[in-house]
């Protein structure tokens, strides 16, 4: 989750949140922890090769999460990472000043795979949070039925005012990003014998530096 803080003048019409930039569909890979500490950065649905964009809202005091792709949306266990996520949380906070922007592009923001065994660990850190942005019934639906290999990113927007007043705007959320299969760029030998000892060179791209094994 990203939550945006800041204050706006009293009595100013609440306009809805809106997303003007989507996330790219199939624009990453979700990496494991155990990868490294870098997992990449969302792209937006309109990057090019030579041109990358973010995924960008236009509000203020926005917070922002994983919430499965299919509804009713749910919390994700995949956590958010980057150097505006607390260690562990899988949630994001960020401040800017609306008065300078109304902007705000999510830079430097990847999406860290949980492995099976550590899902249940996950939600609840997320429940502890109080961290459901379309207030889910937590108990009615199991993980088994859950997408692991897509996500939806939800924002949510407090608005706080100069009087200490705060309003909170409805969630919304992105449209599906979807997880990218790790691509073999070059693979030396596709054949050999099965006496094996035959020596195969297979490069991937976006492997983290340490040791590999291949099976």
């Amino acid at each position: 989750f990203f939550k945006l803080l800041s204050l706006v003048p009293p009595h100013q019409p609440v306009l809805p949140l809106v997303i003007v930039e989507e996330p790219k569909d199939r624009g990453m890979r979700f990496r494991y922890e155990c990868e490294g500490r870098s997992a990449g950065s969302i792209l937006g649905a309109s990057s090019t090769h030579t041109e990358k964009t973010l995924p960008t809202i236009e509000k203020v005091n926005v917070t922002v999460s994983l919430v499965t792709k299919d509804l009713p949306h749910r919390p994700h266990p995949h956590c958010l990472v980057g150097k505006d996520c607390p260690n562990s949380t899988g949630i994001c906070f960020v401040t800017f000043n609306p008065r300078n922007s109304r902007r705000h592009s999510f830079a430097n923001l990847g999406i860290q795979c949980v492995r099976r065994k550590e899902l249940d660990i996950s939600l609840q850190k997320r429940r502890s949070l109080n961290i459901d942005p379309f207030q889910s019934e937590w108990e009615t639906y199991g993980i088994e039925d859950m997408d692991m290999n897509s996500v939806r990113l939800c924002f949510q927007c407090e608005l706080e005012w100069q009087d200490g007043r705060k309003d909170h705007l409805s969630p919304v959320s992105t449209k599906r990003a979807k997880n990218k299969a790790l691509k073999i760029t070059h693979l030396n030998l596709y054949e050999g014998p099965c006496t094996g000892k035959t020596e195969v060179y297979m490069l991937c791209d976006k492997v983290q530096k340490g040791n590999r094994k291949v099976f």
